[in-house]
């Protein structure tokens, strides 16, 4: 449950601030910013959205089960601090690669059609 709301959460992020980053890589790159260190900076970024969101969702996700285990199911609740925390670094990593792979797709192009566009 805690997966499948950190990715719906942050696949909507993503997608929101897709175009303004591609815009803002053009930009770096036409002022003379090497590939290598736009490419950081993005990672860097996605890096920190993807760990605010899986720790936003694994708060969130932690919550229900504990509601849905305790209250429906009448069990007691255990908490797995090793599957929560391989949880949020997945995420984070796969978050990182994905929008890594984006920003690469970008930095190959020539920004004169993305400039021209503007």
């Amino acid at each position: 449950m805690t997966l499948v709301s950190a990715i719906l959460v942050l696949g909507g992020a993503l997608a929101a601030g897709h175009r303004h980053r591609v815009y803002d890589a053009v930009i770096l790159k036409t002022l003379g910013a090497t590939s290598r260190r736009i490419l950081l900076s993005h990672l860097a970024e996605y890096a920190v959205l993807a760990g605010c969101t899986a720790f936003i969702s694994l708060v969130i996700g932690s919550l229900a089960a504990w509601i849905t285990v305790n209250r429906v199911m009448d069990v007691d609740f255990a908490f797995s601090i090793r599957a929560a925390a391989e949880a949020t670094l997945a995420a984070t990593v796969l978050v990182a690669v994905f929008g890594g792979f984006g920003t690469w797709r970008v930095l190959k192009a020539r920004p004169v059609p993305y400039l021209r566009t503007e």
